[in-house]
């Protein structure tokens, strides 16, 4: 029996962990500001994204909302019902594996493009 999700704490956001080495595509369901206690800055706000269908939120770091804001706009109510692909990453500047989030854009493909 695997026992990885009793290890540590039980956390209400998304970890790389929970991946489980898999790659899925989510539907943003609904943002919300959440709170954090950080080290060095105090008291931090970051967008949670509540997925559709999942009970985990998915906190994006500044880079991921600067990923999400180029696909699909600045106004986070524009983002409900968009899709992302997640995945995890190996952060050696952090020292652990960290999730991935890829906005997914349903643009028409164009194969005729020559290159």
């Amino acid at each position: 029996m695997d026992m990885t999700k009793y290890a540590g704490s039980e956390s209400k956001y998304l970890k790389a962990s929970d991946l489980q080495g898999k790659r899925p595509t989510v539907v943003i369901e609904s943002v919300e500001l959440v709170e954090f206690e950080d080290d060095e800055k105090g008291k931090v706000t970051k967008p949670a994204l509540k997925l559709k269908g999942k009970e985990k939120k998915l906190v994006l770091s500044p880079s991921f909302v600067e990923e999400v804001i180029r696909a699909f706009g600045a106004d986070s109510s524009g983002w409900i019902g968009k899709s992302l692909g997640l995945s995890t990453k190996y952060y050696k500047s952090f020292d652990r594996d960290g999730i991935v989030v890829t906005p997914l854009l349903n643009d028409v493909i164009d194969d005729d493009i020559p290159f």
